[in-house]
């Protein structure tokens, strides 16, 4: 039984080293599949993927209007259940038809709602509002009306107390794009590259049942090599 298992465990030593033998005799193959790769990656990230541009603007609301300096833990919660609300206010018809106006825009009210996000900041009473766009000016005025136009709706039909501004219409990543990300796309194209050259050649030679030293006959077929006859060309053969 032991020997069975040191017999499976030497055979398996010597596959990983004739595996990682073999593709160090083709590492310069690997290199320039994962250079090739690379670069597929980042032409496509850069010609191929259009950048899209983030904005986001972030609004304070609290429930009733206080003239206290401390904010009770109970008004925190209640701000946070009705921010749900509140998001779906933002949303509201008459908050996007006062958007299309403003800005002109020829599209539907569903459109415009698919091309703004809003959600709470972690679990507090801030909400934030953006749009992703490939035009940054554009995201930056959507976001701008939307917060322009939703306050006062929801100081109307919520009866907050207070709807404040908290950080202005700004572009994300300090006015770069936020997507694609061209480093991550092409890390994962050298990757790539690397890995499909590698199953290549290991493919390769998992088909390949051609013996071409004496040591494979003897691994394969365990009987010993009587003899060995060498292979000359006609042309040699001939002029000798």
């Amino acid at each position: 039984m032991n020997e069975n298992n040191n017999r499976n465990n030497e055979e398996y030593t010597i596959d990983l080293m004739m595996m990682f033998n073999l593709l160090k005799k083709h590492v310069v193959f690997i290199l320039i599949a994962a250079i090739i790769g690379g670069g597929l990656a980042y032409s496509v990230t850069r010609f191929l993927i259009p950048e899209r541009y983030r904005a986001t603007a972030t609004v304070i609301i609290n429930n009733r209007a206080t003239d206290s300096q401390y904010i009770y833990p109970s008004e925190i919660q209640s701000s946070q259940d009705l921010a749900q609300l509140y998001s779906i206010i933002i949303k509201a018809d008459n908050v996007l038809e006062s958007v299309k106006k403003d800005l002109d825009l020829d599209i539907s009210n569903e459109e415009l709602k698919n091309s703004i996000q809003v959600g709470l900041v972690g679990e507090t009473q801030v909400v934030e509002i953006s749009c992703t766009s490939t035009n940054p000016e554009y995201a930056l005025n959507l976001v701008d009306k939307f917060v322009k136009y939703s306050k006062p709706v929801i100081l109307e039909k919520v009866e907050a107390g207070s709807v404040k501004d908290l950080n202005e219409p700004a572009l994300s990543n300090n006015g770069n794009p936020v997507s694609p990300n061209r480093k991550k796309n092409t890390a994962i194209g050298i990757l790539g590259g690397a890995v499909a050259a590698a199953a290549f050649i290991i493919l390769r030679e998992m088909l390949d049942t051609k013996f071409k030293t004496e040591a494979d006959v003897t691994n394969t077929l365990g009987i010993p090599v009587l003899g060995v006859i060498p292979y000359v060309e006609g042309k040699e053969f001939a002029e000798k």
